[in-house]
């Protein structure tokens, strides 16, 4: 009988029922619970697979993690990969796959922190006579979209390559590009400029598109009304962040993808192509 690929997971599994009796059944499986870059630097080398997932990590993973290891792959069910630094080992994603055209998890956390910050600094307005603002049109920025539609009084939608003329006029801005050379803090104060009012700026997409500075310098001054994220550019790092008790900041830690139907969805399509 072929031997079990060994899987590490360090992100939480027992949790998902149907995907975690399917690893046992299928896999030799190990489970870090809060691991530290010591602790899988320790184990790696007893195993295949290395399983992580960006919003349970405060770490990188990167070469010298990995160097002692004969890790075949790393698995992540998500679509940014920011949490991992790594060349030598192929990475399997989701990216572009059409699992997630059936995950709307993120889509409806964006209209939640919408709603949330709008009402946390000025809960006497209304949204029906706002416009919104959506910068990234893929998957997602059309699923926000599609949900806003009905509560606003225009919804302007912009990709990376299109002029941001559209969004001059906005009252919030929901930001939903991936992190790459081009769109590194890509939200700054010489964006913000751009824009004729004051403004809410939700993002869900990766914290180091945004240059958080430059947020807070606005926010003193109210340039900037509010800023809701579901990411921070130094959440896989220790450092200090600016943004940190400031009272028109609104954090989640990393979870607009992971309901419980969403993380099923995602980690059994990822091990599928495996």
């Amino acid at each position: 009988m072929e031997d079990k690929q060994r899987i590490l997971f360090i992100t939480p599994v027992r949790h998902l029922r149907e995907f975690y009796n399917y690893v046992l059944q299928n896999y030799e499986v190990m489970e870090l619970i809060e691991p530290t870059y010591e602790d899988v630097k320790i184990q790696l080398p007893n195993f295949d697979i290395l399983f992580c997932a960006p919003n349970h990590q405060t770490f990188t993973i990167d070469e010298d993690l990995i160097k002692d290891s004969n890790l075949e792959c790393i698995v992540t069910p998500s679509t940014g990969l920011n949490h991992i630094d790594v060349d030598s080992v192929p990475i399997v994603s989701i990216k572009n796959d059409e699992v997630l055209e059936n995950i709307w998890s993120t889509a409806e956390h964006t209209l939640y922190l919408i709603l949330s910050i709008v009402r946390k600094i000025k809960p006497t307005i209304e949204l029906h006579d706002k416009t919104l603002g959506i910068i990234g049109h893929g998957r997602l920025g059309k699923m926000v979209e599609k949900l806003c539609t009905p509560l606003f009084k225009k919804v302007v939608c912009v990709d990376k390559k299109d002029s941001y003329e559209k969004l001059k006029d906005i009252d919030i801005l929901s930001i939903h590009i991936d992190l790459n050379p081009t769109t590194y803090q890509i939200i700054n104060k010489d964006f913000i400029n751009q824009l004729n009012k004051s403004v809410y700026i939700v993002n869900t997409s990766r914290g180091e598109v945004v240059n958080e500075d430059d947020i807070n310098d606005y926010l003193r001054v109210g340039k900037v009304k509010g800023y809701a994220t579901d990411v921070l550019q130094n959440e896989y790092t220790n450092e200090y962040s600016v943004l940190e008790n400031n009272p028109n900041v609104l954090v989640t830690p990393h979870i607009a993808g992971v309901t419980l139907e969403a993380q099923e969805k995602a980690y059994n399509r990822v091990l599928e192509k495996i």
